[in-house]
């Protein structure tokens, strides 16, 4: 039963996925999962994930970062991140060492040094089979969006 002051109006019609009328948290999810399974694809015979492999390129790139540097670098929660390095820490890929004053730095194994050269060669030629399927200038167009959209984001976040 409904009372005389509620409207009855039909609610409003959703967005199709994967049309121009979709939201865009849907078409980023949507092309976020499909380079996401290219990428798992290109790692399925290593024991590590896409984002293991993100974290290695990261530790790689800066000997010492620390989990919680990591964290407010990426959007994801601390208990992920500190998740993600304990498992490359048992693969014997990472290694904790106390830094000069306060907190953990992590640094790679040589084993995780060279897996991490593995993951970036793989990751590699997945990004140029992103280049065969959406062509150079497609590819090129959409990572200068998304650097774009990343920096204003991180801005706004401030």
């Amino acid at each position: 039963m409904t009372r005389k002051d509620e409207t009855t109006a039909p609610a409003a019609t959703p967005p199709t996925p994967g049309t121009p009328t979709a939201m865009l948290s849907d078409l980023l999810w949507e092309v976020s999962a499909h380079v996401e399974l290219l990428g798992e694809s290109a790692l399925a015979d290593l024991p590590i994930t896409t984002a293991s492999s993100g974290m290695l390129m990261t530790v790689h790139a800066e000997p010492g970062i620390t989990v919680a540097d990591i964290t407010r670098r990426m959007p994801r929660s601390q208990q992920a991140v500190s998740q993600i390095v304990t498992r490359l820490e048992k693969l014997g890929l990472i290694e904790r060492r106390v830094r000069q004053g306060r907190g953990v730095g992590l640094h790679l194994s040589a084993e995780g040094r060279s897996m991490a050269e593995a993951a970036v060669a793989r990751e590699r030629a997945t990004d140029e089979r992103l280049v065969a399927i959406l062509g150079r200038e497609r590819h090129d167009a959409l990572r200068q969006v998304l650097v774009e959209s990343r920096a204003l984001l991180l801005q706004g976040k401030q």
